[in-house]
């Protein structure tokens, strides 16, 4: 049938992870994708997963997805998945999430539902849907690569052999899928310049809802706050570099609350007195709102970092490093604070806390720059515009 306009697509949608609850940012992205195509298309979601999933979080879904296929693989299978790692070239990221038996079922069930497009998000479900002959669609998310690279510089010797390895096999990897797909995706310019292909790679950011995260005026009874899934390792450097390097120079009585989902012990080890380790909360509006300033000392990873953009548009005072704020673009000094040493994470915070109302002016230009430069309608209108004309080209060839 010729490819007309205004057709609703049949489109499905690959995931590593099931996409909600949203204590991740790949689950975020995905679940905020999703509603948005929905209103134009008729979405089969397809997703792995290492646990049970809820009836209330499958049905959360099914709210937007016409169909919804969850494939379970556990832990210990995907564990034995990335040992084939050490007998081939493929990244270990990718032998994890990858089985040939599912491979086949997913593959049959797409083959059954015959779609316009497929939308694979992230290098994990590559391998499940690069040969099918079907428009494809590849969301890189993050360069995995840089991920890695910009972790070899914080692990301890035997890990930084592993790190230097798993890289130089994403960025391989990176590349050579390209081919294989007909659209790419990344959530940024700077991971979008570190994955050499010859395809262009269009950037589609993540959004946020300003009228959800808006500032809020209650007392603030934490002087500090970070956020995040307390699992992922920058997260837990993060974390570290806050207790271990930036609150000893400031006052005792300083209060900071680490949030989030899955504190690893070296994190749940921080609490004390002073120290709050919340774990998941069900609002984390309520942790922001609770805190005068937030403080995200991340030095490694890739991607977009959420939780500024969420911080900002509650009118917190951020204070982030270069690699952060790299994802962002918003300005030193004007819309948050850039700093990389103790020291001068120490300055500011302290300089913030003499005189607040000096610097309430950064927490009104924070929130004036998210609302302007992050809209999930903005961003899912690209994605939208991407999966449109992919089917479009496709068809024409």
């Amino acid at each position: 049938m010729k490819f007309r306009e205004l057709k609703v697509l049949k489109l499905v949608i690959l995931s590593s992870r099931f996409p909600f609850p949203l204590e991740k940012g790949d689950k975020l992205r995905l679940y905020h994708q999703i509603q948005g195509l929905a209103k134009h298309h008729e979405i089969h979601l397809i997703s792995l997963s290492d646990s049970d999933v809820s009836k209330a979080d499958l049905d959360k879904m099914k709210e937007c997805c016409e169909t919804v296929t969850i494939f379970n693989c556990s832990r210990m299978s995907s564990a034995l998945h990335a040992s084939r790692s050490i007998f081939n070239t493929i990244p270990f990221q990718v032998n994890y999430f990858y089985s040939k038996k599912i491979r086949k079922q997913v593959q049959a069930h797409i083959l059954k539902l015959n779609p316009d497009a497929i939308y694979c998000q992230l290098i994990r479900m590559a391998e499940y849907t690069k040969d099918l002959p079907y428009p494809k669609i590849l969301d890189y998310m993050d360069a995995f690569s840089l991920n890695y690279s910009r972790r070899v510089k914080h692990e301890s010797f035997l890990k930084k052999a592993f790190f230097k390895m798993e890289s130089k096999r994403l960025q391989r990897y990176e590349v050579n899928i390209a081919g294989s797909f007909d659209k790419l995706t990344i959530i940024s310019e700077q991971d979008s310049k570190s994955i050499i292909t010859s395809k262009d790679i269009t950037v589609i950011s993540n959004g946020l809802n300003a009228e959800y995260f808006k500032p809020r005026t209650q007392d603030k009874p934490y002087d500090l706050l970070f956020v995040g899934n307390m699992g992922y390792h920058p997260n837990i450097l993060a974390a570290k570099f806050i207790v271990n390097k930036i609150k000893p120079l400031l006052a005792t009585e300083t209060k900071l609350q680490i949030a989030g989902a899955r504190p690893s012990g070296a994190v749940r080890a921080f609490a004390s007195e002073h120290v709050e380790i919340t774990g998941w909360v069900d609002d984390i509006r309520t942790a922001y709102a609770s805190a005068k300033i937030f403080v995200a000392p991340i030095f490694s990873g890739a991607g977009q970092q959420n939780k500024i953009l969420e911080a900002m548009s509650m009118g917190l005072i951020c204070i982030t490093t270069p690699t952060v704020n790299e994802a962002i673009g918003a300005e030193n000094k004007k819309e948050l604070f850039i700093a990389t040493k103790p020291e001068e994470f120490a300055k500011l915070i302290k300089e913030i806390l003499a005189d607040p109302e000096a610097f309430k002016i950064i927490g009104l230009n924070a929130r004036k720059f998210v609302k302007e430069h992050f809209s999930w309608a903005i961003e899912n209108k690209k994605l939208n515009d991407v999966i449109i004309n992919c089917r479009k080209e496709k068809e024409n060839a």
